[in-house]
């Protein structure tokens, strides 16, 4: 790894960061909190300062990327921006804790959408903002934002691009890279500009409807409301924001290749119409067991899709408390929240192409144990899968449970009872942020022991890079030139 080059990539990124943080400034001094002005002035200028020690570190570095260096630009990057990210919190007094405003940040970042912060009523304008410009950057991803601004990066943009956005996600999409990333952000903002301007449409304000079409488009879940969505009980609200949190967690590739005429793609994609039946099937179910908590049939209806889309997009918004919900439309909404979305979506999860292969696989060898000689293909569409890629996510759903099983130990062992540190360690990990029990949608993570805390922060992070760019940033050979 050429530490020199990643320092002057992340350089750039933290720059950028920097500029984001001006947003929040602006309107600070439009609302004129000074706690607000002081919080965001001192953290772009920090922020700028860090990216300027880096340039100096990476000055004259070779402009083109290898795979160790992507890696560890990656890493070295959410890391920096979770750090830099939670300046505001500590410094205007929202979040006393410099862990737990670290946790926020790298929830807001990496679109885990769990918070410490109890009374999100209580902050400024500015800092719910900030939050849910967090999970904006973080949802597309800051480094794909990146590669459409500055393409000199050349091949070494590829590498980046690809050690972000993990997953099959090409597509539909151009081969410059430059392109794919400019596309993707254009579809991508025209999609939150749709939301916020439906949401004010269905009576939401406009400052929060901004904020909450970003953070759905995202698949995020922070909300400038403590209850969440729930302080809307408008309908149209609720279905404007389940449709558009269905569109978060589908693959944005398809949308592409839509924008350029071929919508015949999104009929033949396999991953799309198993995620659109595993939805369907949940809603099914939810909708079966609280039927009898609402005054009729549409109302249950809305709330069991509001709720399934939520949790399969891992977006992760509330619009009625449902860890009150029956035991098994918890169990159900909890085993949505390992699935999350689709490849190439801004949600977190295994992913449903995943695990519509891994169904696939498991069929295959059961007709083999009745067929022995026969030689059957696991077929996904109309391409033959090779066995490197059944392998592959083999060993990425195996790293995923692995992960999952430590990391909810951990959290058992310092106090949470097993279901609370189960669902809260899915949640991190899916980037769904809530769980339920003591770490359910209605609770706050200010109470979790730090070193829990530090947990939930590895799962996030190690959660939106795949977990694999994070493993492979901590492998010795990684860091060999």
């Amino acid at each position: 790894m050429n530490l020199r080059t990643v320092s002057a990539v992340t350089a750039r990124l933290l720059f950028l960061l920097a500029a984001f943080q001006l947003l929040p400034l602006a309107l600070a001094m439009f609302d004129k909190s000074g706690p607000a002005i002081r919080a965001y002035a001192i953290s772009a200028a920090l922020c700028t300062f860090t990216a300027v020690v880096f340039r100096l570190i990476g000055r004259g570095a070779a402009t083109t990327l290898h795979r160790k260096d992507a890696f560890g630009a990656v890493t070295l990057t959410w890391f920096a921006i979770s750090i830099l990210g939670a300046i505001p919190f500590l410094v205007e007094g929202s979040i006393e804790s410099p862990l737990s405003a670290i946790f926020e940040a790298v929830s807001g970042f990496t679109t885990g959408g769990g918070t410490v912060i109890a009374n999100v009523d209580g902050l400024s304008r500015a800092t719910n903002l900030w939050r849910c410009l967090m999970h904006w950057i973080g949802g597309m991803g800051i480094v794909v934002l990146f590669v459409a601004v500055f393409p000199q990066l050349g091949v070494g943009a590829k590498q980046l691009f690809r050690a972000e956005a993990a997953g099959p996600i090409t597509e539909g999409l151009r081969p410059r890279i430059k392109q794919t990333a400019l596309a993707l952000w254009w579809i991508y903002t025209g999609l939150t500009l749709a939301c916020g301007g439906l949401l004010t449409l269905f009576g939401m304000p406009l400052f929060d409807a901004t904020c909450h079409a970003m953070s759905t488009l995202a698949s995020g879940g922070f909300s400038t409301r403590t209850a969440s969505v729930g302080a809307y009980p408008s309908a149209g609200v609720h279905w404007t924001l389940c449709a558009f949190m269905l569109i978060a967690g589908l693959n944005f590739g398809l949308y592409y290749g839509a924008a350029r005429g071929r919508w015949r793609d999104l009929v033949k994609n396999y991953e799309l119409r198993f995620y659109l039946v595993v939805n369907l099937f949940i809603i099914a179910i939810l909708f079966l067991c609280i039927r009898d908590r609402h005054p009729d049939t549409a109302t249950a209806l809305r709330f069991a899709s509001f709720q399934t889309t939520s949790i399969t997009s891992s977006t992760g918004f509330m619009a009625e408390d449902y860890d009150l919900y029956p035991d098994v439309a918890r169990f159900t909404l909890f085993l949505a929240m390992l699935m999350g979305g689709c490849a190439g979506s801004t949600a977190g999860g295994i992913k449903a192409s995943r695990i519509y292969i891994l169904l696939r696989a498991t069929l295959n060898e059961l007709r083999l144990t009745i067929q022995p000689n026969a030689v059957i293909a696991v077929r996904v569409g109309t391409q033959a899968l090779q066995r490197e890629i059944l392998y592959g996510v083999a060993m990425f759903v195996a790293a995923y449970f692995f992960l999952f099983v430590i990391a909810s130990f951990g959290l058992i062992a310092l106090g949470l009872d097993p279901w609370s540190g189960m669902s809260a360690t899915a949640g991190a990990l899916a980037s769904v942020g809530a769980g339920m029990g003591t770490a359910g949608p209605t609770e706050s993570f200010d109470a979790v022991h730090p070193l829990g805390k530090f947990i939930l922060i590895s799962c996030m992070i190690a959660g939106r890079l795949e977990i694999f760019a994070l493993f492979a940033v901590l492998n010795p050979e990684c860091w060999r030139r």
